[in-house]
Formats: C-alpha cells, sequence, structure tokens
C-alpha cells in the first residue's frame, strides 16, 4: 500500500471521535489511577480508549505496529501508529476540560500523517504531509506576530521536579519577553493551537514520542517550523521541542541558548 496516497483524515476522525466518546463514559467520575514510574499516572479511562484505538487502527493498516503510550512498542516494522489515547490525564481527573486523543502515522519514523481530537470542544486537527492543516475542514496556518513582544507562547511542563525547574529556570528569557504564557496540560493540545494560531509558539522537554509526533506534521503544514531547542529535526528518541512561526520560532531558540 502506498500509505501517502490515502487519504487517513476520514478513516481516522470517525475513530478517534469514537475514542472521545469512550472517554466522556469515565468523565466526572471517580477513576482509579496508577503511578508511572516516569511519572504521571494512568487510569482505566486511558487504557480504554487505548484498547478501542489500537483495534481500529488494526484494521485499517495491518502491517503497522504501534507506539501506544500505555501499551508501550509493539514491533518495530516501517509502518507504526503512535498513539496518546488521553494526553491531559490529570486534566481529565481533575475535571479540567482540557485533553486530547492523539495519533500519528510514521513511515520509517517519519511521520506521515497526524491527528489531535480535543473531545471537549469538538475540534479535530488533520495534517498529512504536502496536504496542509486542517481543523473541522477548514484550512488552518500559524501566526506570525509583529514582534516577539505580541507573542503568547505555550509551555508544558514535565512532571520530574528538577527537570522542570531546570526548564523554567532555562526558558527566563522567552517567559520575559514573550507577551504571555499559557499552560494547557496538554502538549498535544499545544503544538495543535500552534497550527491553527492560537498560540504564537510552544516549548516542553524531556516528553515522549507520542507527545510530539501527531504535532509534527500539523505545525510544519501549517507553516510553522519544529525543532529540538538545538534546531534539529524531531524523532522518537528527542529531549526538547519548540514550535512556533519562523521569526517566533527563531527568537525562542536564541532565548533559549542564553
Amino acid at each position: 500500500m502506498d500509505i501517502a496516497s490515502v487519504d487517513w483524515s476520514a478513516k481516522l476522525e470517525p475513530i478517534m471521535r469514537d475514542a472521545g466518546n469512550i472517554l466522556f463514559n469515565f468523565y466526572g467520575k471517580e477513576l482509579n489511577c496508577t503511578e508511572k514510574q516516569e511519572g504521571g499516572f494512568v487510569t482505566e479511562a486511558d487504557l480504554a480508549a487505548e484498547k478501542f484505538l489500537m483495534t481500529q487502527l488494526g484494521k485499517l493498516l495491518p502491517e503497522a505496529d504501534f507506539v501506544a503510550e500505555e501499551s508501550g512498542i509493539s514491533g518495530n516494522g516501517r509502518y507504526q501508529w503512535v498513539i496518546d489515547p488521553l494526553d491531559g490525564t490529570t486534566n481529565f481527573t481533575i475535571g479540567f476540560p482540557l485533553f486530547a486523543i492523539a495519533v500519528a502515522l510514521t513511515d520509517n519514523e517519519q511521520v506521515v500523517c497526524g491527528a489531535i481530537f480535543i473531545p471537549m470542544t469538538d475540534e479535530f486537527f488533520y495534517a498529512q504531509r504536502g496536504n496542509g492543516a486542517w481543523l473541522n475542514g477548514h484550512r488552518i496556518q500559524v501566526s506570525e506576530p509583529e514582534d516577539f513582544g505580541k507573542a503568547v507562547i505555550g509551555v508544558s511542563l514535565p512532571y520530574a521536579r528538577r527537570e522542570r525547574i531546570d526548564l523554567v529556570h532555562g526558558s527566563e528569557g522567552i517567559i520575559r519577553e514573550a507577551y504571555a504564557t499559557r499552560r494547557t496540560g496538554s502538549s498535544c493540545i499545544d503544538l495543535a493551537y500552534v497550527a491553527c494560531g492560537r498560540f504564537d509558539g510552544a516549548f516542553f522537554t524531556r516528553f515522549q514520542w507520542w507527545d510530539v509526533a501527531p504535532g509534527i506534521v500539523l505545525v510544519q503544514e501549517a507553516g510553522g517550523l519544529i525543532t529540538d531547542f538545538e534546531g534539529n529535526s524531531l524523532g522518537p528518541k528527542y529531549q526538547s521541542c519548540l514550535a512556533g512561526g519562523r521569526m517566533v520560532h527563531d527568537r525562542m531558540t536564541k532565548l533559549l541558548k542564553k
């Protein structure tokens, strides 16, 4: 199959919306939470949504393996579905209504398409390499503020306290110069917001491949740049992420190096 020629949007949207309905069945209820070794925790909502996504995506492309947040890595074949069934689990458990389902399809670890669905706002973000970025069927693009002093920047902080403190200290220049900073509690939502221009930029460190893979193609197809803090392209072993329009991306890169 030539996966680059398939309209994955039409196939992914109904699956991800159904996964959103699964999450709604758990939202606002008391959940069993299990702490993860790397920080954060998992609930039965994460597990139910992931099981559903893996089953349905497996039918779409049986030859693809999985890289999923709760199930780990299943195989290392050419094609992989990268899945975050519930990005923003902490938000979800406390009733803060910003959380997302995120899916990417990769070919030899290069992202072919990415989708992010935010159930509470009914927003389906989608991008496929060479075909632009879209929100509920409407073309989107990154913003280009006149100067960095007017930029609103999203930031996601890692769970590990030492790494969190290091990122805050290292980003003092951005916090000082930008117009404002915002935390959604979901790196996937941060990148979706960069792609549609709600945020002018976003940055974070020490997250996982499923936290960034769906947003890579979204930001790029929306006309933005997305790299690590040193300007390198992102892959499964990335350590940092920096996204935005060219001016914002370049300015954040310089401020992080100071």
